[in-house]
């Protein structure tokens, strides 16, 4: 029987837009002529301009899709029944005609008082479920109330501070709150983690029950379990245990050095790479980090801070979804390139230091880097002090690059 894979793992990457994004950044780092940057704009404009066409803003709400509905505002509502998915983020999202495909919502209230045919994801500080859902529901918020007409026809994963289901879970059922209350049928297995766990009247489970508490699970007369009650408890550990985590924890210093050294070989490759690819680039942004590295710096954490944000910002607008997308899905590379970056300004400025005034040929060049990684993998065994080097090189290096990308830019206008 084929595994089911969870809701939480259905992520689509935006690869395309990724790729775009760099073939812009390359483009003006490496001095494309200005012409063609200009028709690369134009065209990135026409369709952003085609996409704000085709949104819409009423009452204070932006919506953007037809088939798949984009909408974000202080309260959004569904409004009328949709074909396929509804993405929401307010201070109040409501559900209140048919969704057909997935829901998606972000906001302070969640309620859904509409079927959803699809899965239901959502976050909010309260979620109020009043309606039928098709597939899976992953929830997680403050207060969350699964009311008795409410039905999740799949599996439910929910975590919150006070959890109240009287609803019915047709799969399989978990739970991470401080507070418990069941009072609806569950067909699958459940699993719960909470201070205080109670079942009360109506509640009944057809699979086994598992629960972690520091308390006694509560149980009404009548409440019915099918398969058997596990309580899961954290038990003091004996002298057998208190060897076998020595043992495992000798072998884990082995697997993490033997991981840390891994790790610095890809990261060789992956410097290696930048400096066969784009030398001039690479050498004259770690040249731009060493000889200022104040200023790289503070430009580094500028951009390591605003960049997230304006993506946020950019998804919130519903026609920017796709920019924003693309900007978090390129960012966690950009730190990887801005932290190699600030290695090789490292090995120049060792190298200047040193005496050595020629550039070096490129097997030399390759030798200092990976001078520079042992001698930061090594300094990142320090605890505090390697972390804050290691922050400093990234950000330095982000620095760098962004002030060499703005000079060349600069340069060929």
């Amino acid at each position: 029987m084929p595994e089911r894979v969870h809701p939480l793992a259905r992520t689509r990457l935006a690869g395309p837009f990724a790729t775009c994004l760099w073939a812009l950044l390359i483009a003006t780092g490496l001095g494309v002529p200005a012409p063609a940057l200009a028709q690369f704009s134009a065209a990135g404009s026409a369709a952003a301009e085609s996409a704000a066409e085709s949104a819409t803003r009423r009452d204070g709400v932006a919506s953007y899709g037809r088939h798949n509905v984009y909408r974000a505002g202080r309260t959004v509502r569904s409004g009328d029944p949709l074909e396929g998915d509804f993405h929401a983020a307010g201070s109040r999202v409501v559900v209140d005609a048919q969704v057909q495909g997935d829901a998606l919502m972000l906001g302070g209230t969640v309620e859904v008082r509409a079927p959803v045919g699809g899965d239901l994801r959502t976050l909010a500080g309260k979620v109020l479920v009043d309606g039928q859902i098709g597939g899976d529901a992953v929830i997680g918020g403050v207060e969350i109330s699964l009311e008795r007409q409410s039905r999740v026809s799949g599996d439910a994963l929910i975590a919150g501070r006070s959890v109240d289901i009287r609803g019915t879970v047709g799969g399989e059922l978990t739970v991470y709150a401080q507070q418990i209350s069941i009072a609806g049928p569950v067909s699958g297995k459940v699993r719960l983690v909470a201070e205080e766990i109670e079942l009360l009247a109506g509640a009944r489970i057809d699979g086994a029950l598992s629960y972690t508490s520091p308390n006694e699970l509560k149980q009404a007369p009548g409440v019915v379990v099918a398969g058997q009650i596990t309580r899961i408890a954290r038990e003091k550990p004996g002298e057998d245990d208190r060897a076998a985590r020595d043992r495992n924890g000798v072998a884990g210093m082995s697997w993490g050095l033997l991981g840390s050294v891994l790790w610095s070989m890809g990261l060789f490759a992956f410097g290696a790479a930048m400096l066969s690819a784009f030398p001039g680039f690479t050498m004259a942004a770690a040249d731009r980090a060493a000889s200022e590295p104040l200023a790289a710096f503070g430009l580094g954490l500028a951009l390591t801070v605003t960049t997230p944000v304006a993506a946020g910002l950019a998804i919130l607008t519903i026609v920017g979804i796709p920019l924003g997308a693309a900007v978090l899905a390129v960012y966690p590379v950009l730190i990887l390139v801005g932290y190699l970056t600030g290695v090789w300004s490292v090995a120049a400025r060792t190298r200047r230091l040193l005496g050595a005034r020629s550039p070096g040929s490129r097997l030399v060049l390759l030798g200092w880097l990976a001078a520079a990684l042992v001698v930061l993998l090594l300094v990142g065994v320090v605890p505090f002090l390697g972390w804050m080097i290691a922050a400093w090189v990234t950000l330095a290096g982000l620095g760098g690059m962004a002030m060499t990308l703005w000079q060349r830019r600069a340069l060929n206008r």
